[in-house]
């Protein structure tokens, strides 16, 4: 409450929130992890989602033979913690998350995208009803770093801000 200044914790247990997508039905985390942890999470108030005791990914720098054990536990229901919605195994670097709305593409409805910057691809995710899980997952690959997206509605364009070139991308679609 920036009158008060008083605040409250949502949520807690993340290593890098890098999106964020809220409605009045849900909130939706992209979440760097260590190597190959990046997650989809959904967050839940008073929920723990496991940085730094659980995830799926490991550390880098951390070659195989340097230990005979993960670092981490991947378990996170094991140790009263949140899973994910999705873990990713190789190290895409996850970035923002957005909402398509279902008249940019009669293909795409109900669709979100989510930016990566070591991929160089975009993903075109689709969640279950109560966005428990992932329905499907596209990789759109467009050969650069993106750290942001947005969606513009008056033009039903989506611009991508790529940080390898320093410059934007713009997709629409244009029938």
């Amino acid at each position: 409450d920036e009158k008060n200044k008083e605040f409250f914790e949502i949520a807690k247990g993340f290593r890098n929130i890098m999106g964020l997508y809220a409605d009045d039905e849900v909130i939706l985390a992209t979440d760097h992890g260590p190597k190959g942890g990046d997650e989809i999470n959904k967050i839940k108030v008073n929920h723990h989602y496991g940085w730094p005791y659980v995830s799926y990914g490991e550390m880098y720098g951390q070659s195989d033979k340097s230990t005979e054990y993960p670092v981490f536990e991947k378990s996170h229901n094991n140790y009263n913690f949140e899973e994910p919605i999705y873990s990713f195994i190789y190290a895409l670097g996850i970035a923002e998350i957005i909402k398509l709305p279902n008249d940019f593409s009669n293909f795409w409805e109900d669709n979100f995208l989510v930016s990566t910057l070591n991929s160089k691809h975009l993903l075109r995710i689709k969640f279950d009803d109560d966005f428990n899980k992932l329905i499907y997952i596209e990789k759109i690959y467009i050969g650069e770093r993106a750290r942001d997206i947005k969606y513009y509605k008056n033009n039903k364009k989506i611009i991508l801000a790529l940080t390898s070139s320093g410059s934007l991308g713009i997709l629409s679609n244009d029938n």
